[in-house]
């Protein structure tokens, strides 16, 4: 159980930490357009969905070295890592389809990163919004 715990634990602070430099990375590069240029939002949302990818990416590893070390188990017999970042997908976006199952202790974690995709995505949709606000109102 520690050992989940401590997994868990990193994934989170790895997700929150690149999320927060993936949303500076996009302040930054948002000073460089002028006015409301449409490839500033494009590029803003495509790197906010690429940071997105990202974490839930980190999750799957997380879930892999966790089913690597028999920690978690799956309603699925021998999951590729396909599989796993699927679920790790389904998770953080809490769409859940119910295909792929935890069973056993690791079904916590679960819980744990659909939390942090429904935060992590609400930060990019209030970032988002405050960008394009600001952007709009200076520009009108």
């Amino acid at each position: 159980m520690i050992y989940l715990f401590l997994i868990t634990t990193l994934a989170v602070a790895l997700a929150i930490g690149l999320h927060f430099s993936a949303l500076l990375l996009i302040t930054k590069l948002l000073s460089h357009f002028h006015g409301t240029h449409p490839a500033s939002i494009v590029l803003a949302l495509f790197l906010a969905v690429l940071a997105h990818l990202s974490e839930i990416l980190i999750f799957a590893i997380a879930w892999q070295v966790m089913y690597t070390m028999e920690l978690i188990t799956f309603s699925i017999e021998s999951p590729s890592f396909l599989d796993i970042f699927y679920f790790s997908g389904t998770t953080y976006t809490t769409v859940g389809y119910g295909d792929i199952l935890l069973t056993g202790d690791g079904r916590i974690t679960s819980v744990i990163e659909g939390v942090m995709g429904l935060v992590l995505i609400a930060w990019t949709a209030s970032f988002t919004y405050f960008e394009m606000n600001r952007k709009w109102i200076k520009n009108t």
